[in-house]
């Protein structure tokens, strides 16, 4: 009977004892993962970078993974932030995606995707302001709270391909470049000109449904508000021009999604026809917020 009752305990006493490392493992797991979605969020979106030390130990191995050239870089907090707004100065304020992030322990997989334009000089390429996207995957290593090494993965033959594309892009643009600006600052005023539904490298429409195409329109609108260091919520108003007043109700679906507290005024105009035959075109002009 005692060996019996021995034997319940000392199964019990593993079952716990199995119990509490995979509770200690999930909660270290969700810390880990807590850490790095904060980190993208915040720091490598572009959005504060200045808070780096938050997320990051004071020396972090940064592992580049080319396979010609692989190499080993020591980075801080604050020469991560400087890394961050050298991106800013080159991309301008970029869209970043994280399409994947896998946690397991003091290890996190992250994908992403970043968006932005070619505002600077890259590898000989000229600015051209042309759509860049980044491809890019790391794996990070938590310790103490905070990312302290990392394995980092880019998509390097598909952006160059991208830096190619655009010189010759602009270089076809420019040979029959239309009169006017995209967008005009005066004093702390923007005035953007009618954006319609173009994406991608080869500037063609987004579609092929109208939903697709409203929304490509109000990227490109907050794509040049980046730019200039506004959003949404600086626009004071706002003109759209639709070639069918059936597609009212949806452009209002799309239109929405992209304010968060008032409108700005706006004016809606249906008009026979627009450049490219787009279905809808949108202008806005913006203020700059007093503190």
């Amino acid at each position: 009977m005692k060996e019996a009752f021995f034997s319940c305990l000392s199964i019990l006493t593993v079952s716990i004892q199995m119990a509490t490392a995979q509770n200690i493992k999930i909660s270290k797991t969700e810390e880990s993962e807590k850490i790095v979605r904060g980190f993208f969020q915040i720091v490598r979106s572009g959005s504060e970078p200045e808070r780096a030390a938050e997320f990051m130990a004071d020396t972090v191995l940064a592992h580049q993974m080319n396979s010609e050239n692989a190499e080993v870089i020591k980075r801080t907090p604050q020469n991560y932030a400087d890394h961050i707004k050298e991106f800013l100065t080159l991309y301008g304020r970029y869209d970043l995606e994280v399409t994947e992030l896998i946690a397991n322990g003091d290890k996190v997989y992250a994908r992403w995707k970043q968006t932005g334009k070619h505002l600077q000089d890259i590898d000989g390429h000229k600015a051209t302001n042309l759509p860049l996207i980044e491809i890019g995957s790391a794996v990070y290593r938590m310790e103490n709270g905070k990312i302290a090494e990392y394995w980092i993965q880019l998509d390097r033959q598909g952006f160059d391909l991208q830096l190619q594309q655009n010189e010759k892009q602009a270089v076809a643009v420019q040979s029959n470049k239309l009169p006017f600006s995209e967008a005009i600052v005066s004093g702390e005023t923007l005035y953007i000109s009618g954006q319609i539904g173009t994406g991608g490298l080869d500037g063609k429409l987004i579609g092929p449904d109208f939903k697709s195409e409203a929304g490509q329109v109000m990227k490109n609108l907050g794509n040049l508000l980046r730019d200039h260091n506004l959003s949404y919520k600086d626009l004071v108003s706002v003109t759209i021009y639709l070639t069918s007043m059936d597609n009212y109700k949806v452009t209002n679906e799309v239109y929405k999604k992209y304010f968060s507290e008032r409108f700005p005024a706006r004016v809606c105009i249906a008009v026979k026809e627009l450049p490219m035959n787009a279905r809808i075109e949108i202008a806005g002009i913006a203020q700059r917020q007093s503190n």
